[in-house]
Formats: structure tokens, C-alpha cells, sequence
């Protein structure tokens, strides 16, 4: 039809109009430089009900009635649509489904059940062969500013699961991997072009994206040889895509997975506000973690059939550290997969544990310590949902919401 052209360049303006109000609103730290110092617009597919992926998944227990009212109510006021996944309680998991090599490991019930339901999530994507999902446990928080900050972790994450433009065979990160040159700190507005995704709008090639977790160390520099071992037989690249400015991440003294921690590297390492993409190294606690669905299917033959001696997030911390890969020189059956996977995270994570209050935070913090009962609190979140949840549902804006790490420095 001859208006077609002129309505679909009028959807995309309005569109990307929409995407820079969005940008524009959330983002407010006091620097006239703030959008200047980014590339283009993010992916807008992102601004969607599922943040770019095909589905959201939240894994909980069908008995925490209170678990799923919080996340149906922190979903909804963030124009968020999830899908639930029915935990597993341990002592419904029968010793006859585990894998072989868990015979005789002292594995818990809670392990056992957080597994299976984690190994349900991931059969649900390939059953259904989806291109993506996002994996949540029902704890999970985020900023109210998700979108906006996972449109520009999508560029970023570009540069470890896209081919660049000059090379349509590798990543930036794997270039660069291989390279006798190396940029292991890149700003996102340096990032040279990259070609565009037709897969999902954080690229084509890719595993697993780890979003929320408690811990992840960043890669070693491409010269340090003594990770090359036979349990690490392959590197990661050690590339590291910087977001500098970013008024959602918390100053330096709030870097920390809980109150009796220690502050995490990056506090020290980079100047205040800036998020880090990378690849994923040492990576624990699964709060969020999206699956493609090359992912999905190497996770459950990997987990659901082959392997399961202790709790899910530290297999699959060590499977993206590349863990499970044999040489075609061994023996044993060599797996299927010919190299490391590809697994991308983000300093500070965006999705966090949320601990709230009464007894259902009467639980030991990750590195040990109680977590104060009286207090809720989300590590590395700034306008917290689950702590902004009664204004919200009041209809309050932005800047009427509790910033729970608020900047101590003024920043111009």
C-alpha cells in the first residue's frame, strides 16, 4: 500500500520518541552530559512487557502466597508480565532422576528441589523453543528504571555476543580476545559498530546473560596464563564495556552484596557511577539470569542428565567458567560443546535479593551475618519496587520515591 512506508517510519518515530522520554525521566542524575556520553537509543523492543526476552519466568513455591503477591504486585508496577514456575520442594524429588554422579554427594533437599524447578524452567524453554527467557526466583528486586538500564546493558552485551561489523565471524570481546592489543576498559560510546541482532535485541550469540546475582569477579587480563588449567581450559575474554554516569548505581560505599561486607573491586576500581559489562567469572547466586534457547538445551542436557553434586548457582557458575568442557584428547565422551560458553554479566547486577522484613529476613547473609529483621533493604538498587511499593501503588512519581543509597557526594 502506498501509506505503508510513511506509517512505518511514523510507528519508529514514535517509538524512539517514546524510548527518549523514557531515557530522559529515569535517568536524573544532575549531569547535562548524561545522554550526550551515550551512543544511540537502546533496542526499544526492550520497553516492552518482557524486557526484551520471549517470557519471564519466576520460579516460586506455590505455598509462598506472600512471595507471589509481592512480585505480582512489582511486576505490574512496572509494566512487567511473568510467568510462573512452580517450585520444587526437596522432598519430592525422588534419588532415581538425579544424575549418575550425584550418587553418594551429600546434596541437600533444598538443593535438590531448587534443581529441579530450575531444570522445569529451563525444559519449559526448550519445549516450547523459545528464543529467550529470564529466569527470576521470587526474592528478586529491581530499580524502577529496568528498562532504560537494560536497554543500555543490550548495547553493551553487543560487544560479547554480536559480530562486528569488519567481522562477521566474532565478537568484539573475542576479537579482542585474540588479539596481541588489548582494550579491556571500553566507554559504550566507543564501542565500534556492531551488527544488528535478528535474534533477540541483545544479540545472536549467546548463553546465558547473568543479571542478578551476589558475586562475580571481573575477568583476569588477557597475559595471565596461570588461569589456563585443566579445570579452566578456556579463558574469558577479558574485555570490559564501561557505562560511565550511570545516575542508577549506587556511590562506592554502597557496593556491597550486604551490610557486613566488604566493598566490591569495583568500588575502587572505577570512578563513581559507572556499570561494568563482562563476561561472567566466579559468578554466584541466580536471582536473575536469562537463557537463550542454545543455552537452554546445553544447560539441561549439561544439568538435567549429566551432572548435579551440589546447588544450582555454583554449577552454573562453573559451567560459565568453562568448567565442563573436555578435550577431545580425553577418554571420557567429550561434550558437546567445542569451546566456553558464552555467559555476560553486569557490575553492580541489576536484578538484587530483596530482604524484607520480620522473619522472613531471619536469614543468613550471603558471607555471613544477619541481616537487620526490622529493616527491608535490596543491595545495589536504588528505587527499589519492593521499597517503593506502597507509593507506587499510590500512584507516586519518580521523584517522590525513596532513593534507599542516596548520594552523599553532590554530583555536577
Amino acid at each position: 500500500m502506498p501509506n505503508g512506508l510513511p506509517n512505518m517510519l511514523q510507528r519508529y518515530r514514535s517509538t524512539a520518541f517514546f524510548a527518549f522520554i523514557i531515557l530522559a525521566f529515569y535517568f536524573i542524575l544532575p549531569s547535562p552530559s548524561w545522554l550526550g556520553d551515550q551512543t544511540s537509543l537502546g533496542p526499544p523492543e526492550i520497553l516492552n512487557a518482557t524486557l526484551g526476552f520471549q517470557k519471564i519466568f519466576v520460579i516460586s513455591l506455590p505455598a509462598r502466597t506472600d512471595r507471589r503477591d509481592a512480585m505480582t504486585l512489582a511486576a505490574a508496577l512496572t509494566n512487567i508480565d511473568v510467568t510462573w514456575i512452580n517450585g520444587v520442594s526437596g522432598d519430592e524429588v525422588s534419588d532415581r532422576v538425579l544424575p549418575a554422579d550425584s550418587a553418594g554427594k551429600a546434596i541437600s533437599k533444598g538443593n535438590k528441589g531448587s534443581w529441579r524447578a530450575h531444570m522445569n524452567a529451563l525444559r519449559t524453554v526448550v519445549h516450547q523453543n523459545m528464543t529467550s527467557a529470564l529466569i527470576l526466583e521470587d526474592d528478586a528486586d529491581w530499580d524502577v528504571r529496568i528498562k532504560p538500564q537494560l536497554q543500555l546493558f543490550a548495547q553493551a552485551a553487543r560487544a560479547f555476543t554480536q559480530p562486528t561489523a569488519t567481522n562477521d565471524q566474532e565478537s568484539l570481546a573475542e576479537a579482542d580476545h585474540v588479539s596481541t592489543t588489548h582494550q579491556e576498559n571500553l566507554p559504550l560510546s566507543q564501542l565500534p559498530p556492531i551488527t544488528h541482532p535478528t535474534l533477540t535485541p541483545y544479540g545472536d550469540n549467546w548463553d546465558v546473560l547473568w543479571l542478578g546475582h551476589c558475586g562475580t569477579d571481573f575477568p583476569p587480563p588477557a597475559n595471565d596464563t596461570n588461569l589456563i588449567t585443566p579445570s579452566h581450559p578456556v579463558s574469558p575474554p577479558p574485555l570490559r564495556v564501561t557505562i560511565p554516569n550511570d545516575a542508577t548505581v549506587p556511590e562506592p560505599q554502597h557496593l556491597k552484596p550486604h551490610p557486613f561486607a566488604l566493598q566490591d573491586p569495583l568500588a575502587s576500581l572505577y570512578p563513581p557511577h559507572t556499570r561494568v559489562v563482562h563476561a561472567a567469572s566466579g559468578t554466584t547466586c541466580t536471582q536473575a539470569y536469562a537463557v537463550s534457547q542454545r543455552g537452554a538445551r546445553k544447560l539441561l542436557w549439561q544439568f538435567g542428565l549429566q551432572t548435579f553434586t551440589t546447588g544450582w548457582d555454583l554449577m552454573l557458575g562453573k559451567w560459565c567458567d568453562g568448567e565442563y568442557i573436555t578435550s577431545t584428547n580425553s577418554n571420557e565422551r567429550p561434550m558437546a560443546i567445542s569451546k566456553r560458553p558464552v555467559c555476560v554479566t553486569v557490575q553492580p547486577p541489576l536484578f538484587s535479593h530483596h530482604y524484607g522484613k520480620g522473619a522472613a529476613s531471619d536469614i543468613t547473609s550471603p558471607g555471613g551475618g544477619f541481616i537487620d529483621k526490622e529493616k527491608e533493604m535490596t543491595p545495589y538498587v536504588r528505587l527499589s519496587v519492593r521499597l517503593n511499593m506502597e507509593k507506587l501503588v499510590g500512584g507516586a512519581g519518580v521523584g517522590e520515591l525513596v532513593d534507599q543509597w542516596p548520594d552523599e557526594v553532590a554530583v555536577y
